[in-house]
């Protein structure tokens, strides 16, 4: 699906153009679709171009998380990823908090609404497909796994740019010129998804219908952490729970097991056919952390900072140089994901991995913040229970945080050292009211730093084709 890149980003207009039912939208896409965009008529006649289309909705999924350089920009954004800012250069003035609306290195919202687009057709049209070309058990995964998909779309949109359009329709009519939503509309939606995806969904892992539809438990694990984001902590101590007593994943024994392909502790992975998912994709996030050569250790890879390195303690497992961290060209970089454009393929044969969207040590990080947040502190079932989990498969002794303030900070520093470089940084500051502090004071942005930076700009693109759009505030 290469080729959508090149297609011109119309906000909305272009996810809806995909549809070439609807009149005008030539001159955005003058390629032939490919099986997952045929037309409706062509894609709900067969159980095969249906399943195609479902595996199309995922494969747009992992395109913009992952190949969009969604991640990469979240570690420009936030203090994990260390790069010299380059100065004049577009990628520079983000690294640096030099951030205007016009910078073309921002995240394009194509990449989500394109994904959103699918889900919805998907929602909209099976049900009407006769039960002779699938059944209505199967329908009804299908449809939910299209909402697990949605909400999550929809809910990296509104945490990195508030209010945003909600879209829930393929209608051109509808979506062509739709204003932002109100972000807590947005959420009681993608809270609404989440719900209804994890009562439709198996309770077992299953690819017996697609290669990419798995259980509830994927859309449950998001929901804990969208709870989390709100503060609803009770629901989101509730809903971890009911993920991680499942009996479906574990926390795996080594660090170095987690990231490998079949790993029991990834709770939602995007790999190989072979363990029932989507593709391989040869670890791709080693391209975006990894240098090949010196040279490319001063572009757009990230180095770890210093101060990152310093919340490891002695003896952490997960900051042994070779296992998640490694020492490169005078500095150290994360190593989560083995390969870069120097990789041969013989070696990532022999150790595939796959990019995991949910884990379960985030799990039991989201658990443990809940129970902290209720005053549940210490002893059993309690926060410190979920903490010292983690810390004991990166060879630690048990945390002695005693105080709810004491409690929080460490559960900070384990979010730190445990899901570094997996898109959370920037986002925990965020919720936690850090952002000014922490970014604020990093020397190389603390000159452009602004209080308005909470809020990621609409890229200048998006508001130039859609007149009902407004800027976010300052930008």
């Amino acid at each position: 699906m290469k080729f959508l890149y090149k297609i011109p980003t119309r906000l909305l207009l272009l996810v809806i153009c995909i549809a070439p039912t609807i009149t005008g939208c030539k001159k955005y896409l003058e390629v032939p679709l490919p099986i997952d965009q045929l037309s409706t008529g062509n894609v709900f006649n067969t159980k095969p171009t249906i399943i195609s289309a479902v595996n199309g909705m995922y494969s747009a999924f992992s395109e913009g998380i992952i190949k969009a350089n969604y991640y990469k920009i979240t570690f420009w954004w936030s203090d994990e990823g260390e790069i010299s800012p380059l100065p004049g250069s577009e990628i520079g003035d983000i690294i640096s908090a030099n951030i205007v609306p016009a910078n073309t290195q921002l995240m394009q919202w194509v990449f989500f609404y394109r994904t959103i687009f699918r889900a919805n057709n998907l929602i909209e049209k099976l049900p009407s497909v006769s039960t002779t070309i699938l059944p209505d058990a199967e329908k009804k995964q299908y449809i939910a796994a299209a909402k697990y998909i949605r909400a999550a779309e929809h809910f990296t949109l509104v945490s990195s740019w508030g209010d945003i359009p909600l879209i829930t329709t393929t209608s051109a009519d509808e979506n062509l010129n739709k204003p932002r939503t109100p972000a807590n509309e947005v959420y009681n939606q993608i809270i609404k998804d989440l719900q209804e995806a994890a009562a439709d969904l198996p309770s077992t892992v299953s690819t017996s219908n697609s290669k990419t539809i798995h259980n509830k438990f994927q859309p449950l694990a998001l929901l804990a952490k969208v709870y989390l984001y709100l503060g609803r902590w009770a629901e989101a101590e509730a809903t971890a729970s009911e993920v991680i007593n499942s009996s479906q994943y574990l926390l795996v024994t080594g660090v170095n097991n987690v990231f490998k392909r079949g790993s029991r502790e990834a709770i939602f992975s995007m790999g190989s056919t072979g363990t029932g998912l989507l593709f391989d994709n040869r670890a791709v996030l080693g391209w975006l952390t990894l240098p090949a050569t010196s040279g490319n250790t001063t572009s757009s890879h990230c180095a770890i900072p210093a101060a990152m390195l310093a919340r490891f303690e002695s003896g952490d497992q997960r900051n042994v140089n070779g296992n998640w961290t490694i020492s490169l060209f005078g500095k150290v970089f994360a190593n989560k994901y083995l390969y870069n454009s120097s990789a041969t393929s013989t070696s990532i044969n022999a150790n595939p991995q796959d990019f995991i969207y949910q884990r379960l040590a985030e799990l039991y990080l989201i658990r443990a913040e809940a129970r902290a947040q209720q005053g549940n502190l210490t002893g059993a079932n309690s926060a410190s229970t979920d903490i010292n989990l983690v810390r004991t498969r990166a060879g630690l002794p048990n945390t002695t945080a005693g105080t709810q303030t004491q409690i929080l900070a460490a559960i900070e520093k384990e979010r730190v050292t445990e899901l570094f470089y997996e898109g959370h940084r920037w986002y925990d500051l965020k919720r936690t009211g850090q952002l000014q502090a922490v970014l604020g004071a990093i020397p190389y942005k603390a000159a452009n730093y602004k209080p308005h930076y909470n809020l990621w700009p609409i890229p200048l693109t998006e508001l130039n084709n859609s007149p009902n759009l407004t800027q976010n505030p300052g930008y």
